[in-house]
């Protein structure tokens, strides 16, 4: 059973590679808040009827941990939201690149919570690789490629995104139940979120072809089966072995990215990935395994 929860935690990193790009394709035709509302709403609407075709019932979620249903609940909210806000926010394509870096810090971020969080001991190299990865989102912000850097807004809710992510990961595996979790509801309670936003703050939707299919695959396959795989393998999977492979996103999302949105990373993005990567890895042979 780990090494199928191990797998499904591989799969959802490489369903996530691509999202960046959905979200704002997705967010340039239906809007900021609208296309992820309706996102969410599909891929926890979905994840439902797939626990009752599978003879589950919905409400045995009720019952797990109350630290688990509302602390990570909460932060799984705040990432999303926060994620698609960052990316709605880019005056261009090519920031997106930049702010999916930002993003990416969570890898880094998650070795370093799980200090604290899991009681894991590390070598003195830790917070070099932390700063290592945030160096390299730092460069990759000097706008060397020929395009503005980011607002400081898109910027801060792309770390807010990160931080409540990396929280969200060991916080799953200490309050979590290995037999279950409760992404769909997660998924749902974003989607309300979302539509709370929405209703304050209302914005013009251009329903294109593109922009509803880029809904519905965010919702089937980045909210319904990415989540819901990512859960089950920090859950019951190698905990190790996922954290090395997260590591590696950031160089697919960029290249993805770059390929569906058509824009031509500069040598500061490019140089500023390899920056995380490095620094993601380096913190995480900084850990001790017991």
């Amino acid at each position: 059973m780990k090494d199928r929860a191990t797998w499904g935690g591989l799969a959802a990193l490489a369903i996530w590679s691509l999202s960046v790009a959905l979200m704002r394709g997705m967010s340039e035709s239906l809007g900021t808040l609208t296309g992820p509302a309706l996102a969410s709403l599909l891929g926890g609407g979905l994840a439902l009827v797939w626990m009752k075709l599978q003879g589950e019932s919905p409400a045995l979620m009720l019952d797990l941990p109350p630290r688990y249903l509302w602390g990570c609940g909460f932060l799984f909210v705040v990432t999303n939201i926060t994620l698609y806000l960052a990316i709605g926010a880019c005056s261009e394509r090519a920031q997106t690149l930049v702010v999916g870096l930002v993003n990416y810090l969570w890898p880094a971020l998650t070795v370093a919570l799980s200090v604290p969080i899991l009681k894991r001991r590390a070598r003195w190299t830790l917070p070099l690789g932390v700063l290592t990865a945030v160096a390299g989102t730092a460069y990759a912000m000097l706008g060397a490629g020929g395009y503005s850097s980011p607002s400081p807004y898109a910027l801060g809710m792309a770390f807010a995104a990160a931080l409540s992510w990396g929280l969200y990961s060991n916080l799953a595996r200490l309050w979590g139940s290995a037999e279950r979790g409760a992404v769909p509801l997660f998924v749902l309670a974003t989607a309300a979120g979302l539509g709370l936003l929405r209703w304050l703050n209302p914005e013009v939707s251009h329903w294109t072809l593109k922009g509803i299919l880029e809904t519905c695959t965010l919702g089937v396959a980045s909210l319904m089966a990415a989540y819901a795989l990512w859960d089950w393998g920090m859950r019951r999977g190698s905990h190790a072995l996922l954290g090395v492979c997260s590591y590696f996103v950031p160089v697919a999302s960029t290249v993805l990215t770059s390929l569906y949105l058509g824009v031509k990373p500069g040598l500061n993005v490019l140089l500023g990935c390899a920056l995380v990567v490095a620094g993601a890895l380096l913190s995480r042979w900084s850990l001790i395994e017991d």
